[in-house]
């Protein structure tokens, strides 16, 4: 975990009173602390940090970490190493979708969050517009592979054919990212441990759908997302699960109690942009909308295609 960070961080479990976590550093290398500790002197909890990676996580959602399927699984990995770069290593089937994303972006001095940031593509693009950039993931996984890409700088791994048959696939990065600006961590999209008020731009890209709250989560945004001069660039496929969250807790894809309206996320997201429930206080401007097309290879022959709705809010 990069030096730099450390004075922002705050305490998970403590969020309502902003408790800022007190760095133990047991080895370091330039600035980067390798193995230590973060400790909370309210609550006594303590998160670690190795290899570098600091696991900054509540109490509820560490179990998480220890899952060595879903997206902690080394077919996951390559799946999303390739839906994040493929473009750049020349892959005919890629998409431009974090092109797009990343198209909204504007140059700022403040700092921007990357919620679900996976292996960093879309926090390495906000490194050309913002002073820091600070990607968090679930998955240590991915937060670790993104460490690697970030001292690295290229990219090389072995893409999933078939089976246990894999391909190797490698690229030199863009001169254009500022990989000294970016750090990533393992926090929770509920529980996001920094202070209120605090980034000029917070992403949130394919995630409402993944996560227990969906409202929880964009009132979280909303406490960490500076009140003024501030965007938030929002995306997903509202392809909700109910093995994820109960459908009372959807924000669309269900109908009125009468039967007489469906609710769709998109339209339920704008109007929490716009003031709703204050969700979003104060509200936002909303200056793009649209959808844009995604795609998660998982090998040779099998295929996710994602149409993803996007939506961008300002604030003045």
């Amino acid at each position: 975990m990069k030096k730099w960070l450390k004075e922002k961080l705050i305490c998970p479990e403590c969020l309502a009173s902003e408790i800022p976590l007190e760095l133990n550093v047991k080895e370091e290398v330039e600035d980067d602390v390798m193995e230590g500790e973060l400790s909370c002197s309210a609550c006594n909890r303590r998160y670690p940090i190795h290899n570098g990676v600091a696991v900054i996580l509540p109490d509820k959602t560490m179990p998480v970490i220890s899952d060595a399927s879903g997206y902690n699984s080394k077919n996951m990995l390559s799946s999303y190493l390739w839906s994040h770069f493929a473009d750049i290593f020349k892959d005919p089937e890629a998409t431009e979708a974090y092109r797009v994303w990343s198209s909204f972006f504007r140059k700022t001095e403040g700092y921007a969050l990357d919620i679900g940031c996976s292996v960093g593509r879309l926090s390495f693009e906000l490194s050309k517009t913002h002073s820091n950039v600070v990607g968090i993931d679930t998955s240590i996984a991915f937060i670790e592979k993104a460490r690697e890409l970030l001292r690295n700088k290229k990219l090389k791994f072995d893409m999933i054919m078939e089976g246990l048959i894999t391909e190797k696939r490698s690229c030199e990065f863009n001169d254009d990212w500022n990989f000294d600006r970016v750090e990533f961590i393992v926090a929770d999209a509920l529980a996001i441990p920094f202070p209120g008020n605090f980034f000029s731009t917070v992403t949130s890209i394919n995630i409402l759908e993944k996560v227990s709250s969906p409202i929880r989560h964009l009132m979280d945004i909303n406490r960490v997302l500076s009140e003024t001069e501030s965007m938030f660039v929002f995306s997903d496929p509202f392809s909700w699960d109910e093995t994820v969250s109960p459908p009372e807790h959807w924000l669309g894809g269900v109908t009125s109690g009468n039967g007489s309206g469906k609710h769709r996320g998109i339209d339920t997201v704008i109007r929490y942009l716009w003031g709703k429930k204050e969700i979003f206080n104060p509200p936002m401007e909303i200056t793009n909308k649209g959808n844009v097309s995604w795609k998660i290879r998982k090998t040779e022959n099998l295929w996710e295609y994602i149409n993803s709705q996007f939506v961008v809010g300002m604030r003045k």
